[in-house]
């Protein structure tokens, strides 16, 4: 009996073991032997999830006009279905795809990855997109590593290692290449591109890249008729930008590009389709991407599909589906209708100037760029901003970047700023120039204010101005004719535009109360925390400011440099200080303080006692001539060091017709959620009260009036102009030497309008143009519409009305 039942327990173990052996075997075999295939199967067989990319929230006029809105479009996408496919494979399902599209007609929509290999005239070469050698040599590094390439490789040899890696190249000799599939080089770099962009990506999550954006129906149709035969492949309907206006409104909107190298790390954080998601580079585009701050996100948030999927990787069924959201809708301050007019007119008046159509006193072919700006004096909202000439932002929209044969027009290379026009450089906002003439308003009030001139105060002109020893500037008006304006008033001085008049009232201010108003108008730096001057504007401006003694250094340090770099090496035979070094920045960081610091000069390798000497003396003479008075004098006329955007005097002349408020210019009305209701509400803000006496107000709007009334600088552009308006002119010269290249003086005219009741203010700058008389018509044109003065009435009545009517829209 216990024999039997030892028996029993034995067996019963035996099976037990041998279960458990077994069990154990078969675990081994599937997650040991056989666990990469099991793995892969269940990778390429099941269910997958596709990311489909948010429509951008729109952007809006202040009456709704669609400034930059969403079509839909049909794209092709190469997607992460099988993870274990070989080369052969992809490569094949890649060319075949790439030659449909280019069969259908539509090689131009083919979205070729940014690669750095190209090949152009025969010659295989890096471009990796910057014009800095430091950033490309880094980019080069980066890209070599990631391929375990030779750094020593050229572009060449590099292509012939990537070619062999993705197994595209049969064999290479006697300079002879010889593809797989019959290839060009042209198609082995496009498939390179891809792959790259593949493996860039290592298709986490199923994500998709773009083979081919915005192609026709019958492109799509094709590509999804063969789709069993290119696994991978898929056809898409997804949302585009679209500019409805084009060209219109460049300036502020901006345009979308790729993602670039270095910012890939960054938006991968924020949860961004690195490999098919455009991001706004520049405007409105790039300053409402995402913003914080101001709680706004163009960007929407994505959704996608879950699907079904064969080994195959063809999709059997869709499973579920997570909607998109579209991103906020922006309704701006813009009016499209004075926008077009305002580009239209800079367009043609500057043709005018070129052509002489405007009678001017000599040629001035080169008057080819400019700028406008339109702001409510009593909100700070910004109705039109104009940078000319501009592009379209569409050629950016399907790829990220326009064609090739466009990047010369749009980013010229090697060319003289301010003579070549820059279609992508914002000049309202980044075109810092001296302003010239259009500054004296400016001078006017604070002298005023500071009771250094009244309203009745007669200074005489007596050409060559004999204020100041030592500095000899003369008016304008001896320069050209050896006369003078003679007793003259603050209204007068203003309408005859009287440089001797300003010269001393800049040397009653004198240096502490000139940058002290300069400063309270937004046009110098924060003196206690040396902050840079802003206008509020929401996208990205670069202001200049008045001149000041830091101004000047800083202006002139990079010449004392080079004076100093070369006398080292030429005269002491010291080579340490090399541009770009750590001690070329703290010689340089030196000068800018004025504080001379010996200790510094031997952390850097400077112990020759004349040497030392020499380098004080150069900082001592930097400084001096920065804080010599008769730089004040310049800057009283606009001239000298002082350099003003467009967006920069709109918000001065702003401040003064208003009495003295100074608005935070903005470009943002309101912005709206997906469903339409609004999310946020932009009231106007005060940056700062001036209290100014508007009896000296009146002084210098009387002035400014009198510049479009007859003897006035303007009033051949205003003459029986309906509505009295007031403005300034102003031609700020330039160098001798730019002037042997073709430059000619900036045109500014700055204006408000009505007179008794300014509701905006406008400036306009023409570079080139000679004189700012010649820029005015662009302020008539700009008065014209805001005022309905343009439009046909049938009678006086409905001309009224039409007025009104216009009125009332900008007011909503």
């Amino acid at each position: 009996m216990k024999k039997n039942e030892a028996a029993r327990i034995a067996a019963f173990k035996y099976i037990i073991y041998f279960v458990f052996i077994t069990l154990i075997s078969r675990v081994f075999y599937l997650q040991v032997v056989n666990g990469e295939y099991y793995r892969t199967l269940a990778e390429e067989k099941g269910r997958k999830f596709i990311n489909e990319i948010a429509p951008r929230g729109e952007i809006l006029d202040r009456n709704g006009n669609k400034l930059a809105t969403n079509v839909q479009s049909f794209n092709i996408t190469y997607n992460n279905v099988k993870s274990k496919a070989d080369n052969d494979e992809i490569n094949k399902v890649l060319l075949d795809t790439i030659r449909l599209i280019i069969k259908n007609g539509d090689e131009q929509k083919i979205n070729t990855p940014n690669f750095p290999i190209v090949y152009e005239n025969g010659i295989f070469k890096f471009d990796f997109g910057s014009s800095e050698k430091e950033i490309n040599k880094k980019r080069e590094v980066k890209f070599k590593e990631f391929y375990k390439l030779d750094e020593g490789l050229n572009a060449k040899e590099s292509f012939i290692e990537l070619a062999n890696k993705f197994g595209l190249l049969d064999s290479y000799n006697n300079n002879k290449f010889i593809f797989k599939y019959n290839m060009t080089i042209d198609e082995a770099l496009k498939l390179i591109a891809f792959r790259h962009s593949i493996q860039e990506s290592i298709f986490s999550q199923y994500r998709a890249i773009y083979v081919a954006k915005n192609v026709s129906k019958k492109t799509a149709l094709a590509v999804e008729y063969k789709r069993n035969n290119l696994p991978g492949i898929f056809t898409e309907i997804s949302p585009i930008r679209k500019y409805p206006y084009g060209e219109v409104g460049s300036a502020f909107l901006g345009y979308l590009g790729k993602i670039s190298e270095e910012e890939k790390d960054y938006y991968s954080s924020l949860g961004y389709d690195i490999s098919r998601e455009l991001i706004g580079k520049q405007g409105l585009e790039k300053a409402l991407e995402n913003n914080k701050e101001l709680n706004i996100a163009l960007r929407g948030e994505p959704g996608g599909i879950e699907v079904d999927v064969d080994k195959f990787g063809r999709i059997l069924h869709e499973t579920a589906r997570l909607d998109s959201i579209p991103g906020d809708s922006v309704v701006t301050t813009i009016d499209v209708e004075l926008q077009k007019v305002a580009e239209k007119a800079l367009d043609e008046t500057m043709e005018n100037i070129r052509t002489r159509k405007i009678p001017t006193d000599e040629p001035y072919p080169n008057a080819n760029i400019g700028a406008a700006v339109v702001v409510d004096v009593k909100t700070g909202e910004i109705l039109a901003l104009a940078s000319r000439p501009g592009f379209d932002p569409n050629l950016f929209a399907e790829k990220g970047s326009p064609p090739k044969e466009l990047v010369e027009y749009l980013w010229p290379q090697g060319r003289d700023f301010g003579l070549v026009p820059l279609p992508t450089f914002n000049y309202a906002t980044y075109g810092t120039a001296p302003p010239g003439s259009t500054f004296k308003p400016l001078v006017a009030i604070a002298g005023l204010q500071e009771g250094v001139i009244s309203p009745d105060t007669i200074i005489v002109d007596k050409g060559v101005y004999d204020g100041l020893p030592g500095f000899h500037r003369a008016c304008w008006i001896w320069n050209e004719k050896r006369r003078t304006h003679g007793p003259v008033d603050v209204a007068k001085a203003i309408q005859v535009s009287c440089n001797y008049f300003f010269f001393e009232v800049g040397k009653r201010l004198g240096r502490e109360k000139f940058n002290e108003w300069a400063y309270k108008f937004g046009l110098i730096r924060d003196p206690k925390t040396g902050e840079m001057p802003k206008t509020g504007i929401e996208i990205q401006e670069n202001p200049g400011e008045v001149a000041n003694p830091q101004k000047i250094v800083r202006s002139n340090v990079d010449y004392t440099m080079y004076v100093i770099k070369e006398t080292l090496k030429n005269k002491y035979k010291i080579y340490t200080i090399d541009s770009g070094t750590p001690g070329y920045r703290a010689l340089r960081n030196m000068l800018i303080s004025g504080q001379y610091d010996e200790n510094l000069l031997d952390s850097i390798g400077i112990f020759d006692e004349k040497a030392k000497k020499f380098i004080k003396s150069e900082l001592n003479i930097l400084h001096t001539d920065a804080n010599k008075f008769y730089q004040i004098l310049n800057a009283s006329i606009g001239q000298g060091y002082t350099d003003l955007t467009p967006l920069q005097m709109a918000s001065y002349v702003s401040t003064l017709v208003n009495g003295g408020t100074r608005y935070k210019l903005h470009l943002v009305k309101k912005v709206l959620n997906p469903d339409g209701t609004v999310k946020y509400e932009n009231n106007p803000e005060v940056l700062q009260k001036l209290n100014l006496n508007p009896k000296y107000v009146e002084a210098v709007k009387e002035g400014m009036r009198k510049v479009t009334e007859e003897g006035g600088t303007a009033s051949s552009t205003f003459r029986n102009f309906p509505i009295p308006t007031g403005g300034k002119t102003g031609s700020a010269s330039v160098d001798d030497s730019l002037k042997l290249k073709g430059r000619a003086a900036y045109g500014w005219y700055i204006g408000f309008a009505p007179y008794d009741n300014p509701e905006i203010a406008v400036v306009v700058v023409i570079y080139n143009a000679g004189h700012g008389s010649y820029a005015a018509p662009v302020a008539r044109a700009i008065y014209e519409q805001y005022f309905g003065l343009n439009k046909p009435a049938t009678n006086s009545t409905n001309n009224t009305n039409s007025s009104s009517n216009n009125q009332l829209n900008r007011n909503n």
